[in-house]
């Protein structure tokens, strides 16, 4: 289990990136854009503290951060989710997380669910960045798995 959970952190890194380059060359001062790109980044920050047990207060759902903020987001988020991969000691994800949301609620989940939500969670949102660079009349990049899966 761990190998695919890893597998799937870096299909959501090269993701990522790739939408980076996208919002870069087609709106680094979109704000839509960016607010789109900073909520993935946000989430997948947030819940990766949650599962530390660290505070998620300091990143706002839906703040919209700068292109270069982003840059470098992009970076921490896929280091700290890959140092957190390696520090897991077991191989299956089922521990259980006790979180309280951005809206007060309090919730437990699996890590393997937390995971399964953020990667596909930051796969939607990518989905609308997408759609608001066609729309706009530029070419998105193109995130969909098994193109990540055809080049490794």
């Amino acid at each position: 289990m761990k190998k695919h959970f890893r597998d799937l952190l870096k299909y959501n890194e090269w993701a990522n990136y790739r939408v980076l380059k996208s919002v870069e060359e087609n709106g680094p001062d979109d704000a839509e854009l960016l607010k789109l790109y900073s909520h993935i980044l946000s989430a997948q920050t947030i819940w990766l503290n949650r599962i530390k047990d660290l505070p998620t207060s300091p990143f706002p759902v839906w703040e919209q951060y700068k292109l270069s903020e982003l840059s470098t987001m992009t970076e921490e988020s896929s280091d700290n989710w890959n140092d957190y991969m390696g520090e897991h000691k077991l191989e299956t994800f089922e521990e259980m997380i006790f979180y309280t949301d951005s809206e007060g609620k309090k919730y437990e989940n699996t890590i393997r669910e937390i995971i399964t939500h953020m990667v596909n969670h930051s796969a939607y949102h990518r989905g609308q960045v997408a759609k608001y660079i066609r729309d706009k009349g530029g070419q998105p990049a193109i995130t969909d798995y098994i193109v990540y899966a055809r080049g490794k």
